[in-house]
Order: structure tokens, then C-alpha cells, then sequence
């Protein structure tokens, strides 16, 4: 039993010698790559160990169609490829990796490698080849949560997929605030950046978000999500009250999101609004009332988030002259005393 156990652990031995000394290459079917940038296809190759060891290695490229796509002799390379193909592997650590820049559409392949020792074998490994799919940039993935409560945080992250680790794409946000920036590598030539944006939001911040990924060349793509900040309502400098003659107009602006109830009223009762108009997060509500029936009149805006009150007074003079107003609304009072006929026409 243990000659046995023997023989087959001796069996062992031999299959994995052989199969770690034989001609065999690791390359992906087919890699991904951007017109205009660069791409590294990974290459990994074996051989059985020749006696003496050589002492030189010549790494070869060919298309399938035997063009020389990488060779170290310039002269040799197809003049397609000439000046833009590059072998970035150690060939003494068996790597053969090629680096080929810029892209071309054409640049589609099939390649395979080829090793030459000096004075020794050479070896076309013609059952590893490998394709190269060739495409304009997509638009960078963009995740951000777009409801967020004014004064809260905003968390986003834009990630793109590359193939040039030495000329990565640059990634830019509309936000000033400066992000933190990663690069991860994938498989198959394939590395991934990712920008990470973090910022307090306000109210400026109630608008698209974009992130825009420009790449060697100048061409640019980008994505865009609007975020929707919420917050307590804000009448805007500008609402007042104007009287001509027996006739006063009161305009509310009211600046919320999201809308909610606005109401003029008398102390003590409600008035309807004569009109109501919307602008984005902006609402304007008018009031037109005979002078005689009032001498102070109020607005009320509330929303989930809060509320806001504008108070006009009107003394008996206030025909075709300044009428005081005062509005108030997390946690700020203002006062103003001004005529507005020009300005709302």
C-alpha cells in the first residue's frame, strides 16, 4: 500500500512538473479599450525550462494575419502599428504584456505572442489570442441620494471604467467642494476611478449635480442628477403691499420646498388670493382688496419643514405711499417700508 501511495504521489510530481514547463500562454479572449487612449492587454507565458538557459529573450506580437504588431527591431513592426505599441512585461519573469497608444477602431485584433530565445526555441503561442473591442467613452455611473433636508449631508461618488492606468481620465464636479479620488484595477486590463463628493447642502444647492470624465484628446462625457433640497419656507425681500388709490396689492414670495399652504388673512379670517403663480421652488401669491377694508394684512407660508409669516400694516396715509411690512420665519424678523409698483408690473 505505501509502494502504491508512493507511485501515485511520483505520478503527481511528474504531471505538475510537466504542465508548469510546457508552452502555454495566459492572455483574456478579448479586453475593452477606448478609442483615442491607451490599452494593456496582460500577458503571462511559460516554456519547458531549456538546458543551458538562455541568454536572451525576444517578445514578439502578430496579429492573425502575421503583420508584426511589436517587435524590438522597429523596422519589423507593421507600419500601422509602428511607433504605438510598446512591451511593458519582464519577458525574465514571464510577462508579456503589450501596451498599444492611442487606440485605433482598427486595433481589433486577433493578436497573439511569440517568444524567441537566443540560440534556442521559439514558440508562437497561436491558441492564446486575444481581441480588443474598441468603443467611444460611456457616461460616468453617478450615485448620489437626490431628497435631502437642507443642512444635511450629500454624499456622491462618479466612477468610470479605464484601460490607461498611466493616462487615467480626469473626473470634475460641478460642486466646488474638492473630492477624494480612487483607483481600483480590475480584471482583463480593466481599471476603475472613482471620485467621492461630500458636502453640507443649502438651498444654492437645489439644482443639478454633474460629473464630467474627460479623457486623453479632450473628449468628454458626463452624468447629471438633480438634487431636491428640502427646506422651511423663505418670503423673499420683495413681497410687500402697494396701495393706488382705493386699490392695494399685496404680493407673497415664497420660497420653499416643497410647496405647501400660503394664505393672506385678516386677524382673525382668512382672504382668498386673487392669483397664484409658480417659478421652480418660487410661489407668488397675489392679493388685490379695496384699501377700506383693511389696515393689516398677513401672509402665511408653511410647509413640513416650517413656516413664515409676512405682516403689512396700512396706516390711513398709505395711498400711493409706503406701506411698512414686516416678515418673519426661522427664527429672523425683517421690516421694510418701501413702494413696489415699478417692480411688479
Amino acid at each position: 500500500k505505501a509502494k502504491k501511495e508512493y507511485l501515485s504521489l511520483f505520478t503527481l510530481l511528474i504531471f505538475v512538473d510537466l504542465d508548469a514547463s510546457s508552452w502555454t500562454a495566459k492572455v483574456p479572449s478579448s479586453v475593452s479599450g477606448l478609442q483615442g487612449s491607451c490599452i494593456i492587454i496582460p500577458c503571462s507565458f511559460n516554456y519547458p525550462e531549456p538546458k543551458p538557459k538562455p541568454s536572451r529573450f525576444t517578445g514578439v506580437w502578430l496579429k492573425d494575419s502575421h503583420e508584426v504588431v511589436y517587435h524590438p527591431d522597429s523596422s519589423r513592426i507593421f507600419k500601422g502599428y509602428r511607433g504605438r505599441t510598446t512591451l511593458v512585461g519582464d519577458l525574465w519573469q514571464k510577462n508579456c504584456s503589450l501596451r498599444i497608444t492611442p487606440l485605433h477602431l482598427s486595433d481589433k485584433g486577433p493578436f497573439f505572442f511569440r517568444i524567441e530565445m537566443e540560440d534556442l526555441n521559439k514558440y508562437s503561442y497561436i491558441h492564446a489570442k486575444v481581441s480588443i473591442a474598441v468603443s467611444s467613452p460611456d457616461s460616468p455611473s453617478l450615485s448620489v441620494k437626490e431628497e435631502v433636508k437642507v443642512g444635511g449631508v450629500v454624499s456622491a461618488s462618479c466612477s468610470v471604467f479605464y484601460t490607461c492606468p498611466s493616462e487615467p481620465p480626469l473626473l470634475t464636479w460641478s460642486h466646488t467642494r474638492t473630492p477624494s479620488i480612487q483607483s481600483q484595477q480590475l480584471v482583463n486590463g480593466q481599471w476603475e476611478l472613482t471620485s467621492s463628493l461630500t458636502f453640507t447642502s443649502t438651498m444654492k444647492d437645489n439644482k443639478a449635480l454633474v460629473c464630467t470624465a474627460e479623457y486623453r484628446g479632450g473628449k468628454k462625457v458626463n452624468s447629471s442628477k438633480t438634487l431636491n433640497i428640502k427646506y422651511r419656507p423663505e418670503i423673499r425681500v420683495g413681497s410687500a403691499c402697494t396701495a393706488d388709490f382705493s386699490i392695494i396689492t399685496c404680493l407673497c414670495i415664497v420660497d420653499w420646498e416643497p410647496p405647501g399652504m400660503v394664505q393672506w388673512s385678516l386677524p382673525g379670517r382668512p382672504l382668498p388670493s386673487t392669483k397664484v403663480e409658480r417659478h421652480g421652488s418660487l410661489t407668488i401669491v397675489t392679493l388685490q382688496r379695496t384699501f377700506d377694508f383693511f389696515d393689516t394684512v398677513q401672509c402665511n407660508a408653511s410647509n413640513t419643514y416650517g413656516n413664515a409669516t409676512l405682516s403689512c400694516s396700512m396706516p390711513t396715509n398709505c395711498k400711493r405711499k409706503s406701506c411698512v411690512c414686516v416678515w418673519w420665519g426661522g427664527g429672523h424678523i425683517w421690516t421694510a417700508s418701501r413702494f413696489f409698483m415699478r417692480t411688479f408690473k
